[in-house]
């Protein structure tokens, strides 16, 4: 808009210097344009200076974590028990507490030892961050007993495995039935660099089964 109003200014005075043959008006209107170019280019850049310092709004959505479900933490501590001193699990890790690979960030090492207190917040603080990753992944929605069903399963083998996995589809596709079935699939570890049935991930995975069916009643 200023550079519009400047415009038609100028214009108006070039036509009144034309129409004025007096040489000292042409000085006078010659004097005026440079005062009004000046004032232009200043108003410009202070226009410029303003908007570069006006801080643009944005609006920010606060993201609330979910309270962690009492149903998932208690299926997974039943099945993975709890163990005070690190150990070498099946796929060579070394886990500790609820089979945790890190506490407070840090990897576990072969010789450390962790408190019943320390182990349930970093067992927390993981549930936590599975159940943000299968709600990214998960565009329906699920009851608490569906979704502790499968964080306990996405504990156990990843949640970047569970996130991009035939389950997760058919859920998306509302086919809740054959997601059902597809926890059965998860029943092997990795061992000595084979992936070998355990009797122990079958029946894991039937109780995860069974929660996620129950879960689709209420």
């Amino acid at each position: 808009m200023m550079t519009s109003v400047c415009s038609i200014t100028l214009a108006t005075f070039s036509f009144a210097a034309d129409k004025n043959p007096d040489p000292q008006s042409h000085l006078v209107n010659k004097i005026q344009l440079q005062k009004l170019d000046r004032s232009s280019k200043v108003n410009l850049k202070n226009l410029e200076t303003e908007t570069r310092q006006t801080p643009r709004k944005t609006s920010l959505k606060k993201i609330t974590p979910k309270p962690i479900s009492p149903v998932a933490i208690n299926l997974i501590k039943e099945f993975e028990g709890f163990e005070r001193q690190a150990y070498i699990d099946t796929d060579g890790e070394a886990v500790i507490g609820y089979g945790l690979s890190q506490i407070e960030g840090k990897p576990v090492q072969v010789g450390d030892r962790v408190s019943a207190e320390q182990a349930n917040a970093a067992l927390k603080a993981q549930v936590q961050e599975i159940q943000q990753e299968l709600d990214r992944a998960i565009k329906v929605k699920l009851s608490d007993r569906q979704l502790s069903a499968l964080a306990s399963l996405s504990f156990n083998v990843g949640v970047d495995y569970i996130a991009e996995s035939t389950l997760i589809r058919k859920i998306n596709a509302k086919d809740y039935a054959g997601a059902a079935n597809e926890f059965l699939r998860w029943d092997k570890a990795n061992v000595g660099g084979a992936l070998v049935q355990m009797p122990g991930l079958t029946r894991r995975r039937q109780a995860e089964r069974q929660l996620f069916l129950e879960g689709q009643s209420l």
